[in-house]
């Protein structure tokens, strides 16, 4: 009787620790998924922060243009008087 409650416990501890390890692989592979995630939105929000700097910058150009030409305007209204 003793032999069989030590083979179902050692049949038991083999099943704990099988069953430990593979949430130990588990574990490993959402760390390593955690990662890569992390490091996509990270790229992700770098390359929104390069498109909105490039946004920016057309807008700034834009409105430098707008005043030339409106200033533009201004000194021909001007020289017409």
């Amino acid at each position: 009787m003793r032999t069989a409650l030590e083979l179902a416990q050692r049949e038991t501890d083999d099943r704990l620790q099988a069953e430990r390890a593979q949430a130990s692989a588990e574990a490993e592979q959402l760390k390593a998924m955690i990662t890569e995630l992390r490091q996509e939105l990270e790229a992700q929000q770098q390359k929104h922060a390069e498109v909105l700097q490039q946004q920016k910058q057309q807008a700034a150009d834009e409105v430098r243009q707008l005043q030339a030409t409106i200033q533009a305007i201004r000194d021909e209204l001007a020289e017409r008087r």
